[in-house]
């Protein structure tokens, strides 16, 4: 299913996904591996400059957002890496490649984070 947008953008995917923070803090204590398997190098080193287990939260349903608006992924969550450009808004790349064709929004309060992906294209 595709749509338009002023006869200029198609919109090919959307996805979105919501999560509990402490279920991520939860996962990291148990599982430690979790870290390697589905966060970047980057993405990893960014948490511990924050020391904010939202940060790792907002990722991760940031990533399953992505994974559901692009309808099949067949990679480890690692090689999506949302990161923040110079003014704090998130971008995506994957395998190191720029992906400007997929926006994300994420928001959190206390206990959850709300992620949104829109994948698109010029038309």
């Amino acid at each position: 299913m595709c749509y338009t947008l002023n006869g200029d953008i198609m919109i090919k995917g959307i996805g979105c996904d919501i999560l509990s923070i402490d279920r991520v803090k939860n996962i990291i204590v148990a599982t430690p591996a979790f870290l390697k398997r589905c966060f970047s190098e980057r993405e990893i080193g960014e948490y511990h400059k924050r020391n904010d287990i939202s940060y790792l939260a907002s990722r991760f349903a940031a990533k399953e957002a992505i994974v559901k608006a692009l309808s099949k992924y067949e990679h480890d969550l690692k090689f999506i890496e949302i990161l923040n450009d110079d003014d704090g808004k998130p971008y995506v790349l994957i395998n190191n490649k720029a992906m400007p064709q997929i926006q994300v929004s994420i928001s959190y309060e206390t206990d959850y984070v709300v992620a949104y992906a829109v994948l698109s294209s010029i038309l």
